[in-house]
């Protein structure tokens, strides 16, 4: 992992049909709380395409940048990091992220994903959708609070993704994740300072012995 970069626990995902396009997503990047980290994920869109969002961000934050799915394209733009979605051969693309000294997530939707994902070598995986999301209905239904439980009991860094809130956050916190993603909770910047907000607020009072047993909650 690179030098100075700690696993996010806020991470705000990219949508720039949200932000006004292409060339809205710097002036986004810049209203973001601090300590927020970005995933650029624009699946569809080309390579060269996403190398300059990549430098647009880059120059604009100075905070983690974790590029989705494409190493060539987080090193072109200098990015912290590379995201494999659950269908990639993460063995093999992590092996070289790895040896770029790069952040290595990974999306699971399972303790079984999760376990693989260990054994890659992934520093955090998102885990989700744990609430509902329009933006994830496609990876089925929520899992809700127990299934994050037992995702956190793997032992990676897991950070929850799927309909995450400034409202649901604490419960989160209290079902020992390491983090939160999201979308929409990061287009604006009101709703992204409360999240951050709820959620630093409720990471700071949650023990290890709460966060791994539900009947402390």
């Amino acid at each position: 992992m690179r030098e100075g970069r700690e696993i996010p626990s806020l991470l705000a995902i990219s949508a720039r049909r949200l932000c006004g396009g292409a060339g809205g997503l710097g002036s986004w990047a810049r209203s973001l709380p601090a300590g927020t980290a970005i995933q650029l994920r624009e699946k569809d869109l080309e390579r060269s395409d996403l190398i300059r969002l990549g430098r647009t961000l880059r120059t604009a934050f100075d905070g983690v940048l974790i590029v989705n799915g494409d190493l060539e394209v987080a090193l072109a733009c200098g990015a912290d990091g590379v995201h494999l979605p659950s269908d990639a051969p993460w063995r093999e693309v992590g092996a070289h992220v790895h040896q770029r000294g790069l952040l290595l997530g990974v999306s699971t939707h399972s303790p079984t994903e999760l376990e693989a994902a260990s054994e890659t070598g992934a520093h955090y995986a998102l885990f989700g959708p744990v609430f509902d999301s329009p933006d994830k209905r496609r990876f089925g239904p929520a899992q809700g609070l127990e299934r994050l439980r037992r995702a956190v009991r793997v032992g990676l860094p897991v950070v929850a993704v799927g309909g995450v809130d400034a409202g649901n956050a604490a419960s989160i916190a209290r079902a020992g994740a390491h983090g939160v993603a999201a979308i929409r909770a990061f287009v604006d910047r009101r709703t992204a300072v409360d999240l951050k907000a709820a959620w630093t607020g409720a990471a700071g009072t949650i023990t290890p012995l709460e966060a791994s047993d539900p009947e402390a909650q």
